[in-house]
């Protein structure tokens, strides 16, 4: 698994930013709307397996299982889905990941995804209010 965090930070994915590149793209309004219309708070997470081999039910299969681990760890740290802090006192977790799902997180074990998703998270909860541009794991 790749992970790149831009924390406190909100970045259109890489799609969106080429269609919104382009003023003749048909669906260059509509994007343009969704992405005004969402709030910048919390954590705007986006997971890819464009780089996985097979076929897309393995792809899409593979996105699923990492999103998912993603949610539980958010969930035992004390974080809703989208990164706000359910625990009072907390900071919100405010920021962009993208995360790429390489073929081990296929194969692995679950446990396994789920406690390198609990790394990765534990160290985004404490960037979250720094200063830095982006961070990359993996």
């Amino acid at each position: 698994m790749e992970v790149l965090f831009y924390p406190n930070a909100y970045k259109p994915s890489g799609v969106m930013k080429s269609v919104l590149g382009d003023p003749s793209h048909v669906l260059r309004l509509q994007m343009l709307s969704q992405l005004r219309s969402r709030p910048e708070q919390g954590l705007w997470l986006r997971v890819s397996a464009n780089s996985l081999p097979g076929n897309s039910t393995v792809r899409s299969w593979a996105k699923r299982r990492v999103l998912r681990a993603f949610r539980e760890e958010l969930k035992i740290k004390g974080f809703g889905p989208n990164g706000i802090s359910l625990v009072r006192g907390n900071k919100d977790v405010r920021g962009t990941m993208n995360v790429t799902v390489k073929q081990g997180a296929v194969t692995a074990e679950w446990g396994s995804v789920k406690a390198e998703v609990g790394k990765v998270l534990e160290a985004m909860v404490n960037m979250t209010g720094t200063t830095r541009k982006q961070v990359r794991w993996g």
